[in-house]
């Protein structure tokens, strides 16, 4: 059996803070190398749990919903589960795959999707099953080695859905990584003396 250690994580949320409510996580297991693509996880949160417990709503980020496709605010009426039911069984899923210090979590911004489902766990005292130190940020990876600007070429599912957002990031992850690897070969081989000279 294949065991996968790259996980790319997406949340849809009501904020834009470490503390703001999570509307769904979408996640997906893939190898970097190879662009295989390994199991799939989503579930919804409930909203009105959450609130009571303290998380936040940001004014601006509700509005940007009521500018959202119908397609994509579906989400709100999907059959939601508690915070720590969703974390409990997501931790196991992630854990089903490999050991907590070969899992490499994936973020879209080095402050949103980590930061938020770390500062979950903690609050709901589950433990987080990936080590600190082996976080990825896909936004600063897309920005120096794509360069500023470059966007995940998104032809399937629908936008600002966790999972459907999370499916093709791996994918582009996996030809900048080929890219930088061909790069960096190509320059070795410029910069080695011609033996036959």
């Amino acid at each position: 059996m294949q065991k996968f250690q790259d996980l790319m994580i997406d949340f849809e949320t009501l904020g834009q803070t470490p503390s703001t409510i999570v509307i769904s996580l979408g996640a997906v297991f893939f190898d970097q190398e190879t662009g295989e693509i390994g199991p799939t996880f989503y579930m919804a949160f409930d909203v009105d749990e959450q609130l009571k417990k303290g998380r936040t709503i940001d004014g601006d980020t509700l509005r940007w919903w009521m500018g959202q496709s119908g397609a994509a605010k579906k989400v709100f009426n999907e059959k939601s589960k508690p915070a720590k039911e969703v974390l409990d069984t997501f931790s196991k899923w992630v854990l089903s795959q490999n050991t907590i210090s070969k899992i490499n979590p994936w973020g879209n911004g080095s402050s949103f999707d980590i930061s938020i489902i770390e500062d979950l766990f903690r609050m709901y005292e589950v433990k987080c099953p990936w080590m600190f130190y082996n976080v990825y940020d896909l936004r600063t990876f897309k920005r120096y080695v794509a360069g500023k600007g470059a966007k995940v070429d998104k032809s399937e599912g629908v936008d600002h859905n966790a999972l459907d957002d999370a499916k093709p990031q791996p994918k582009f992850v996996t030809q900048l990584n080929k890219f930088q690897k061909e790069m960096i070969e190509t320059f070795k081989s410029l910069a080695t003396p011609n033996q036959s000279e």
